[in-house]
C-alpha cells in the first residue's frame, strides 16, 4: 500500500490525475527547454491509446535524435512521462532500468561524450530551496521527483565518469543531500545517492578491504540489503 500511495502522489505531481494536463510534468517554476512530445498524459488522444501506442508515441523521431543537443536531450528524458513507472515498483534501480530501455532518447543521451558534464551542470545549478518558495504542493512535488531521476541518472554517470568529474559528482551529490534534510525534503532519494557516491568513490580507495561484502553487492548490482552500508558510505564522503 505504501508503493502505491507514493505512486498517487507523483501521479498527481505529474498533472495526470483528474484529467489534468501537463507538457511535461514539471513545475511551473522551471523553463523547459527539451522536446515538446506531440502526446502526452492527460489528453484525449493519449486516453485513447493503449500502452504500447502510448510507449510509440513518445519515441524520438530519427532527425530529431540526430539534431538535438544534448543538454535539450537531457531535459527531454528528465521529462519522459513514462519515468513515473520508477517510483511504482520498491526495487528503483530495476524499474529505472525498464524506462531506459524503453525510451530511445535515453539510449541516445548515454552515448554522448558530454553527457556526464551536462548532466553535471544541470543538477548543480538546481537551487534546493527553491521547493520551498512554492505555495502549490504539486508544484514542490514535481520539484523533488527532478531531484530523484538526475540522481537516478547520476548513478549511471558514475561510471562513465573521468576521475575528475567522479570526485565531483560525489562531493555534489552529498552537499545536496545535506541541503535537502535541511530543507525537509521529507523523503530524500538516499540510496541512490549513496549508491552513486559509492560508484565514485571506489576510484580513491575509500574501501581497502570489502570484497565479499554486502558494499561491494550494492556499488556493483544497487541492491541494498544492508542499510548501514549507506551510511558507511555519507562517512567516507565528509572526509573528500
Amino acid at each position: 500500500m505504501k508503493q502505491k500511495a507514493l505512486l498517487f502522489l507523483l501521479l498527481a505531481a505529474a498533472g495526470v490525475v483528474k484529467g489534468q494536463t501537463s507538457q511535461p510534468y514539471k513545475s511551473n517554476a522551471i523553463p523547459y527547454h527539451g522536446y515538446a512530445y506531440p502526446i502526452v498524459p492527460g489528453t484525449e488522444a493519449w486516453k485513447n491509446m493503449d500502452y504500447p501506442q502510448r510507449l510509440a508515441s513518445l519515441q524520438l523521431p530519427a532527425d530529431t535524435l540526430q539534431s538535438i543537443s544534448t543538454a535539450r536531450l537531457l531535459e527531454t528524458c528528465l521529462y519522459y512521462p513514462f519515468n513515473i513507472d520508477i517510483f511504482a515498483l520498491d526495487d528503483q534501480i530495476y524499474s529505472f532500468n525498464r524506462v531506459k530501455e524503453q525510451f530511445n532518447g535515453y539510449a541516445e543521451l548515454y552515448q554522448r561524450a558530454d553527457f556526464v558534464q551536462q548532466l553535471m551542470n544541470l543538477y548543480s545549478g538546481r537551487n534546493v530551496a527553491l521547493r520551498n518558495q512554492m505555495n502549490v504542493g504539486y508544484e514542490r512535488g514535481r520539484y523533488a521527483t527532478d531531484y530523484c531521476i538526475l540522481e537516478f541518472m547520476l548513478s549511471d554517470a558514475a561510471l562513465l565518469a573521468s576521475d575528475t568529474q567522479a570526485a565531483q559528482i560525489a562531493t555534489m551529490l552529498f552537499e545536496k543531500k545535506e541541503q535537502k534534510i535541511q530543507c525537509n525534503y521529507g523523503n530524500v532519494n538516499k540510496m541512490v545517492i549513496a549508491l552513486t557516491i559509492g560508484r565514485c568513490l571506489q576510484r580513491s580507495n575509500a574501501f581497502l578491504d570489502y570484497q565479499g561484502t554486502t558494499l561491494l553487492s550494492f556499488l556493483q548490482s544497487g541492491k541494498l540489503t544492508n542499510a548501514n552500508d549507506i551510511e558507511y558510505i555519507f562517512s567516507k564522503t565528509k572526509n573528500l
